[in-house]
């Protein structure tokens, strides 16, 4: 380990990281920094024999684990950076782990040391480097940390997902989006800067990149890169800083729940047919950037396998008037002769427990009844970006998929989840952001769930399948073209390809030409590729 660490640069000249802290002027904030840096290191290691290890060598999908040579709690941004020192001094890989939700095994790390943010969860009012007022979120914050602190202390709110326990660390810099995303945008799109833990030409520093650095900076780049650039990639994600003028919630919304039942659209897939068409021509007609009435709309179409028992249609308004909500679910239902049923529980780890088909409450109170991660259990994802209503094959695809059976798997927990997307989201050039699928309608993820591990080649069979028939007509893969727009960083799949690898599709899926400036600011923030891992910003080839 020692020997690759030394072979591909990670160290000084000298066989020792420095330590430092970028930037040239000093303003209120850098002085705290400073003074931080200066501070005591406040953090834990984790041994094998300690009888947190086994726990904290695990995320949350039970399908990944390691064994690193110790986990570090990481208590402040001094600690972050001896630590990160230590690690490379020692000839150790490390990984990153914000809230430990990440889909593949990105975070494993066998023998080496995983820098764990997760008892930095800090969420608070401060101000960037420029001395400008923000809002903070340390990169262990939790989704739910973030709602709860800034609604109740400030009365404001971040349009980013959904889960409470996902890690701000990873999600905000994969882009970050949630049901508040078709009126305000991507999570993204509010950031002005990161502070990121890095190691530039052997010296580990922290980095406080802004919104407003200059043009053509190194900084401007590193600033960029985590507005969508995935985790994992650039360094340790410390801290964020949003503007003080983010969203304000809604007091109310409506929340509906409308399901159809499998055992009657079997006999009836006309009516799953018609569905699909009418939930794609709805958000075709009301995504666009320029939409009015529709972008406090969030809707989710959830496609369960058969066997779950119903298919299910949840949305969320955000005006008192639940008129236009019930002009959208008359259109979704047009045409349809299923009958439709309420539902409260979904493959996934929604739940709405209330017997009707809609309900208002306060926005802090939905939130809440939204906020599920579901059950530790193992898992696999896929997913797309699609442009434009769903394809006759396409939908061929769903339907022969969704009801077949397979043999030494239980799909009740499996589903393809179809999200609302677009109006303030497409508001972007693709190339403002990292983030460049910027003129999508909905957003797709397919999920599998199951426990027992000898089941893990039918579940993971099952979804690779029915992933490749969505998209045949474009070899597979939701290409980027006329109909989709590739995938989502933060729902990463390894079939997408591996770095390394001769032209991997997950380079263009997830970034498609923002690739080439991700890859230029890796060459000057990580030339030695301390951060890594299988899908990984590559360096440019010479």
């Amino acid at each position: 380990m020692g020997q690759e660490f030394s072979r591909r640069g990670f160290l000084g000249s000298a066989g020792m990281a420095t330590v430092g802290v970028s930037g040239a002027s000093l303003g209120l904030a850098d002085v705290t920094a400073a003074a931080e840096v200066a501070a005591v290191p406040e953090g834990q290691s984790v041994l094998p024999d300690d009888s947190r290890y086994q726990t904290l060598s695990q995320g949350f999908n039970q399908r990944w684990g390691s064994r690193p040579a110790y986990i570090r709690l990481v208590g402040n941004e001094t600690d972050a950076v001896a630590e990160l020192r230590a690690a490379l001094d020692s000839g150790l890989r490390p990984t990153i782990r914000g809230g430990g939700h990440c889909y593949e095994g990105f975070v494993d790390n066998d023998k080496g040391v995983i820098l764990d943010l997760s008892t930095m969860r800090g969420v608070h009012a401060a101000r960037d480097k420029f001395g400008r007022p923000s809002y903070c979120v340390e990169g262990g914050a939790t989704n739910w940390d973030i709602y709860t602190t800034l609604f109740r202390k400030h009365g404001v709110t971040l349009p980013a997902g959904s889960c409470y326990s996902v890690g701000a660390g990873g999600h905000i810099c994969g882009g970050g989006y949630g049901v508040l995303s078709r009126r305000h945008g991507l999570t993204v799109d509010h950031l002005v800067q990161v502070d990121v833990v890095t190691v530039r030409g052997g010296t580990v520093e922290v980095a406080r990149a802004h919104r407003d650095d200059g043009e053509g900076s190194p900084e401007k780049d590193l600033f960029w890169a985590h507005t969508g650039g995935g985790g994992g990639n650039f360094g340790v994600v410390l801290r964020y800083h949003f503007a003080r003028n983010i969203p304000r919630p809604p007091p109310r919304v409506w929340l509906s729940s409308v399901a159809w039942p499998w055992e009657d659209l079997v006999n009836r897939p006309e009516d799953f047919r018609t569905l699909l068409d009418n939930f794609g021509a709805f958000l075709m007609e009301h995504s666009g950037k320029e939409e009015q009435v529709y972008q406090g709309l969030f809707s989710i179409l959830m496609l369960t396998h058969r066997s779950n028992g119903n298919v299910v249609l949840f949305s969320q308004w955000d005006e008192d008037d639940p008129a236009p909500l019930e002009e959208f679910l008359a259109a979704m239902e047009r045409g349809i002769r299923t009958r439709s049923v309420v539902q409260t529980h979904v493959a996934g780890g929604l739940f709405l427990p209330y017997p009707d088909k809609r309900r208002q409450m306060p926005w802090f109170q939905a939130t809440m009844t939204l906020n599920s991660s579901g059950d530790n259990q193992r898992g696999k994802y896929k997913s797309a970006y699609h442009r434009r209503p769903f394809t006759t094959a396409q939908i061929g695809a769903f339907w022969a998929g969704l009801t077949r059976d397979v043999p030494g798997g239980d799909l009740g927990r499996t589903l393809v989840q179809i999200d609302s997307y677009g109006c303030k989201v497409n508001d972007r050039l693709p190339a403002d952001t990292a983030v460049p699928q910027r003129d999508s309608i909905m957003k797709l993820q397919y999920q599998t769930y199951w426990t027992d591990p000898a089941h893990d080649a039918a579940h993971l069979g099952y979804l690779r399948g029915l992933y490749r028939d969505v998209y045949r007509e474009t070899g597979g893969i939701p290409e980027i073209g006329a109909d989709t727009d590739g995938a989502y960083v933060n729902y990463p799949d390894v079939d997408l390809g591996l770095a390394g690898q001769a032209d991997p599709a997950y380079q263009r899926l997830y970034y498609k030409e923002n690739y080439a400036r991700l890859q230029r600011t890796k060459k000057i923030w990580d030339e030695g590729e301390v951060f890594h891992h299988a899908q990984s910003i590559t360096l440019p080839k010479p």
